[in-house]
């Protein structure tokens, strides 16, 4: 179905609303009136942007979140993660973590191998068992070993001030084509607002999720422009992402578009990260684009983690 600009700018308030408020319970009428639609207009909008239902979406987010946590250094109990994500009790939480990921929590905070465990809802989707001590599942070869030495050009901990950015989110995901429209779209938006488009490293992508979790429609994709005035964006209602100030993990590549993920995406967060004992500090991974051919299968660009 067309989504029209102010129509995207609403799902985008939802969903930012919906992150910041995971241990709130909040039904697909009180989400609708909070964005000014009508429930059913939301409903089917929702899902024409994200590919799945609000319900479903808050559900997936909760416990993405509280995977998140289960590892994070502060090490809370996992009965207040399961509030914290806006399960009603723990037994609750439990029931659900186990039926998705198919182990349970007290196995994923040890990272213990879970072999006896039933298949969860996750793996018929990504077509195989998930271990909790291997999330990011695929395997390397030899020959994509070889290509790494290529497309990583330095890997590093910088400091970021804090950067402001007007988005567009992908309606397909992950998908090129997604991202691509999305772009697009983007490119329109500021165009309205008399925004100029313009180089000079301000064009990034935001992928909120992880792909070896997620199925790659249901991922979110934001196309996003750096900008010098969130304010005046803010008072038209424009939807805004913000990168904080801190330490991040900075990463860059050059390469195939097809070859980023895997096996670059899938180096980075399964062994690199890992082995040199990075804590991970936001779910968030920022691409800073520097060059991108799509005709040719080509990009550069910086992979940004935010880390403790």
């Amino acid at each position: 179905m067309p989504i029209s600009h102010k129509d995207l700018q609403r799902i985008n308030r939802a969903v930012e609303y919906a992150e910041k408020n995971l241990g709130q319970m909040i039904s697909v009428a009180a989400m609708a009136r909070q964005v000014n639609m009508s429930e059913f207009h939301f409903h089917r909008t929702f899902k024409a942007v994200t590919n799945e239902p609000f319900n479903q979406f808050m559900q997936r987010k909760r416990l993405a979140q509280a995977l998140f946590e289960l590892r994070a250094p502060q090490q809370q109990s996992i009965q207040q993660i399961a509030l914290n994500c806006g399960f009603s009790s723990q037994a609750n939480f439990a029931k659900a973590f186990g039926k998705y990921f198919g182990f349970s929590a007290s196995t994923y905070r040890k990272g213990e191998s879970n072999k006896k465990s039933k298949n969860g809802k996750l793996s018929s989707k990504i077509g195989k068992t998930l271990q909790p001590q291997n999330l990011y599942h695929g395997n390397l070869s030899s020959k994509d070993r070889e290509l790494l030495k290529e497309q990583c050009k330095g890997i590093q901990i910088i400091e970021l001030q804090t950067q402001h950015y007007c988005y567009v989110a992908s309606t397909e995901g992950y998908h090129l084509s997604g991202i691509v429209q999305a772009w697009a779209r983007l490119a329109e938006l500021l165009a309205s607002l008399e925004v100029p488009f313009q180089g000079d490293n301000r064009n990034v992508g935001f992928c909120q999720d992880n792909y070896f979790l997620t199925p790659f429609e249901q991922c979110r994709y934001e196309a996003g422009y750096q900008i010098d005035d969130p304010q005046a964006l803010l008072d038209k209602n424009i939807a805004l992402r913000t990168l904080h100030a801190g330490r991040y993990l900075s990463a860059r590549f050059a390469g195939k578009i097809s070859q980023l993920r895997h096996p670059f995406y899938l180096w980075l967060f399964s062994e690199y990260i890992p082995s040199k004992h990075i804590l991970v500090a936001g779910k968030t991974v920022m691409e800073r684009y520097i060059s991108v051919d799509t005709e040719r299968d080509q990009i550069e660009l910086e992979i940004l983690v935010k880390v403790h």
